[in-house]
């Protein structure tokens, strides 16, 4: 029996020292932000574009972090975030059914965080609070304005057939996404059993060109890995 309690401490105890090397999950998020329905003005009668309003973005991402280095931890993680609005087009020609289309980024978030506090379980569990900040950078999709219906129409703005821009939407969007880079400021708490590693984060990301009219948005996400 004491051979038992001796192989169980130390199998829990190099769990232990194996979750300190880092850590390695996924992430599931909320963004909160807001885009007011916009109408961009075509200076041309009979032809008006409307874009939906529609607020936040949902989040799914992965994270690596590592924390061999003393005071700091270094940590990456990937996400895509994205939601729905509706693209209104009409002109002489006629009009279209609303496309129910999506606005999409993704993410690439580098941060150098440090512990604030820390609460253990020698062997079995513990608890920290961290902070910290550092680098992101970003690949969005336009929203939908005049000079993208234009080009989707063959430059035919007034009679051009209002189906051609479904059709041949998702093609500009991919060939006119909008790269951009800023800086993010985060705080956390970290939950630890064993080797299971949970973290609930927020995160202020300060970025242009990204969320439209918007210089910045915020993020709570909940994370569940292992320790590595």
């Amino acid at each position: 029996m004491r051979i038992f309690k001796i192989t169980l401490l130390t199998i829990i105890f190099s769990t232990t020292s194996l979750f300190a090397v880092g850590g390695i999950g996924l992430q599931l998020g909320q963004s909160s932000f807001s885009v007011a329905e916009s109408s961009p003005e075509s200076g041309i009668p009979g032809v008006t574009l409307t874009n939906g309003s529609f607020d936040g973005a949902y989040v799914f991402g992965g994270y690596l972090y590592i924390d061999v280095i003393p005071f700091i931890d270094l940590e990456v993680d990937a996400n895509i975030r994205g939601n729905k609005y509706e693209i209104n087009f009409e002109n002489v020609a006629g009009s279209m059914e609303p496309i129910n289309f999506a606005w999409a980024s993704t993410d690439i978030y580098y941060t150098l965080r440090k512990k604030v506090f820390g609460l253990s379980i020698p062997f079995l569990a513990g608890a920290k609070l961290h902070a910290g900040g550092g680098f992101n950078t970003h690949v969005s999709t336009p929203l939908a304005d005049i000079d993208m219906i234009t080009e989707l129409l063959g430059g035919d703005l007034s009679e051009g057939d209002p189906s051609a821009v479904e059709d041949n939407l998702v093609d500009y969007l991919k060939d006119n996404k909008i790269d951009a880079s800023g800086f993010h400021f985060q705080t956390g708490l970290q939950f630890k059993l064993l080797m299971l590693d949970t973290f609930i984060n927020y995160r202020y990301t300060i970025v242009e060109d990204v969320v439209p009219d918007a210089s910045g948005f915020g993020s709570i996400n909940l994370r569940i890995g292992f320790g590595i």
